[in-house]
């Protein structure tokens, strides 16, 4: 499914594969989630911009980026280390 506006999502912190996974409980568990408000070209590729209504981090609910924009890249982007990004999915 193509990320569109208005959805909600769950974005990532890190890569599946840097040892963290996809975690949603327990001391890996890195993610926000919110709603997509649009897209962005910054730093050299297309991003979403997410409206963070719930912060996850270190399995622990935060609230730093609650109420604030985040920006990570569009599924598909090529990354330094010839990977792809794909740290956002709908919820």
């Amino acid at each position: 499914m193509d990320i569109q506006i208005g959805n909600r999502v769950r974005s990532f912190d890190f890569a599946q594969d840097d040892g963290y996974g996809r975690d949603l409980s327990g001391e890996r568990a890195c993610y926000v989630e919110g709603e997509v408000i649009g897209f962005d070209h910054i730093e050299g590729c297309q991003r979403y911009r997410i409206l963070v209504d719930r912060d996850v981090f270190g399995g622990k609910e935060e609230d730093r980026r609650v109420g604030r924009i985040v920006t990570p890249p569009v599924n598909g982007t090529p990354t330094w280390s010839d990977q792809t990004t794909n740290y956002v999915e709908v919820v």
